[in-house]
């Protein structure tokens, strides 16, 4: 374990020394390799259970719009995207491998993060399983997103910190600057894990971190990189921020807001999980074991408030999760030592204590059956979830009604109807009139949609545009455009008059029990003279809210 002592290095720097009494921790190489390997072979296999999420196919859109932002996200994620459509088109795998390696190294920095923490293998390997094992991974490897890269950078960028508390090594700082930066490129919430680091510093220490001159240069470095995303957002006045009011709406439609967010934090972290993080952030609290590392404890209240406060989604915290696992791993490493040593040394206490040779032997037996069992059932669930889900979809028996009852579809039947959409569109255009096929374009609802249209259809299809989200944000229909296919999801039927002239409709997507605004309340209306220019229409239309019709 380390600790810091009251001896000085060069520039009056206190020294990171080992604890005496502890042994040099070495990497459990190959147990916790083991356990991630064994992980990505698990997640590679079940990855093309799931259709498309809707958002991978808005990154692969967004890939052919290159920009340094968006108005959900940096620019790192769709160059993926386009990149895994380009070498493996129309591959839900290979869209998936970047989640897939991030949720991989999550395991790898939970065990690291034991180590640096002090905990020896068996440590190390119970904070990699309680990774591998948590239903956050399953969420995290499901689908190509922002929070999957996120979370496993900006752990990272905690374990380079606590490295640098126990080695001192500059190069740390610049690496942690350099993973910054990169997470930056994803999204503009690693900021809030840099003021609770930054808090957590200042309130705890080592604050002698804060005068390296090292991290003080790379800091400016960083905000360079970030500068061109930052203009962006500044010139399409910050949609980034306004997504936090649409963001929380949805959390409150979906989960219940922050009320339901122990409950989300609970199914987010799993069984072993949310046993390690609450040992683990209380014993980084009140107990001096780690007492050069409190500054996490901090960073995490710091994270929770800003989930609480500002009703963002509650996998915002999960790039703590390696963090905390690893203290919990640690804490209960070191709890059980110092129970064998009070036995070992003091035998006749202990028997006092116990009452008799059957009481000391029964709580042991006890203890050792319930530390076996919670670590074999989030093992047995996490392969039951990954191999059953998704059920097939004859198992639906009724249509979706609310945001919850959506969401709760998404994760056990997955995102499904696209087929029918692009189908049902396709069919719509090429049955119009040969004149008015020359020129058309594809209006949508929703920007999910619209990428569905464009990822999806045939290769003639027509340009597709849509006012909703990020969609709005790369072009509006040309004026010399005589038809628009506009297409709806259950919304207001008078949508489609108040723009155009003429609106009718020539195609219905409707599956009762299909998913809503991709095969079921979708309309799709052939529309000519729209009443203003597109200059002056598109502002009015342009929403960042995700309407599937409900």
């Amino acid at each position: 374990m380390t600790a810091i002592s009251g001896r000085t290095g060069r520039g009056n720097q206190p020294v990171a020394e080992q604890d005496p009494n502890t042994p040099e921790v070495r990497f459990a190489t190959l147990a916790v390799t083991a356990v991630a390997l064994v992980t990505g072979i698990v997640l590679l296999v079940r990855s093309a259970r799931y259709g498309y999420f809707g958002d991978e196919l808005y990154f692969v859109a967004a890939g052919n719009h290159l920009a340094p932002s968006y108005v959900d996200q940096g620019p790192l994620i769709p160059l993926l995207a386009r990149a895994a459509w380009t070498l493996v088109p129309g591959s839900v795998v290979a869209l998936r491998i970047p989640s897939i390696l991030a949720a991989i190294a999550g395991v790898l920095l939970a065990g690291a993060f034991a180590r640096e923490l002090g905990g020896r293998r068996l440590a190390q390997v119970l904070a990699a399983l309680a990774y591998a094992t948590c239903p956050y991974l399953i969420t995290q490897a499901a689908t190509l997103s922002t929070f999957a890269l996120d979370s496993t950078l900006s752990a990272t960028a905690l374990w380079l910190l606590t490295r640098w508390i126990r080695l001192r090594h500059d190069r740390l700082l610049l690496a942690f600057a350099a993973v910054i930066a990169l997470d930056l490129q994803i999204k503009l919430l690693i900021t809030v894990l840099l003021a609770g680091i930054l808090t957590g510093i200042a309130l705890a220490g080592p604050r002698n971190l804060l005068r390296r001159s090292t991290l003080w240069c790379a800091l400016p470095v960083v905000a360079l990189t970030a500068l061109p995303g930052i203009l962006w957002q500044q010139h399409h006045h910050w949609p980034q921020l306004a997504m936090g009011a649409i963001i929380r709406t949805e959390q409150h439609s979906a989960t219940g807001g922050p009320l339901g967010l122990p409950l989300q934090w609970a199914l987010l972290t799993g069984l072993l999980g949310g046993l390690l993080a609450l040992l683990g952030c209380w014993t980084l609290l009140r107990h001096n074991m780690f007492r050069a590392h409190r500054w996490i404890a901090i960073t995490v209240i710091v994270e929770i408030l800003f989930v609480i406060l500002t009703g963002g989604r509650p996998y915002y915290v999960a790039g703590l999760f390696p963090a905390l696992f690893a203290a919990g791993a640690t804490a209960l490493q070191n709890i059980r030592r110092r129970t064998t040593s009070t036995v070992v040394d003091n035998p006749d206490r202990a028997t006092r204590f116990s009452g008799s040779v059957a009481a000391q032997y029964i709580p042991r037996r006890l203890a050792r059956t319930a530390g076996i069992a919670v670590v074999v059932v989030p093992i047995a669930i996490s392969l039951t979830v990954v191999f059953v889900l998704p059920l097939p979809l004859g198992r639906i028996d009724r249509p979706v009604r609310s945001q919850a009852e959506l969401s709760t579809r998404m994760r056990t039947f997955g995102t499904t109807g696209w087929s029918h959409l692009v189908e049902g569109v396709d069919a719509a255009y090429r049955a119009l009139p040969e004149d008015d096929r020359a020129g058309a374009v594809i209006l949508t609802q929703t920007y999910w949609q619209a990428a569905a249209l464009e990822d999806l259809s045939p290769p003639d299809h027509p340009a597709v545009f849509s006012a909703d989200r990020g969609y709005a944000y790369f072009g509006r229909p040309p004026d010399t455009a005589r038809t628009v296919l506009y297409v709806s999801a259950g919304g207001p039927k008078e949508l489609p008059r108040n723009i155009f002239g003429v609106a009718e409709p020539v195609a219905h997507i409707d599956d009762p029990l299909g998913f809503p605004g991709i095969d079921r309340g979708v309309t799709v209306w052939r529309c000519r003279y729209p009443r203003e220019p597109w200059v002056a229409l598109w502002p009015h239309l342009t929403t960042l809210v995700l309407d599937p019709g409900l």
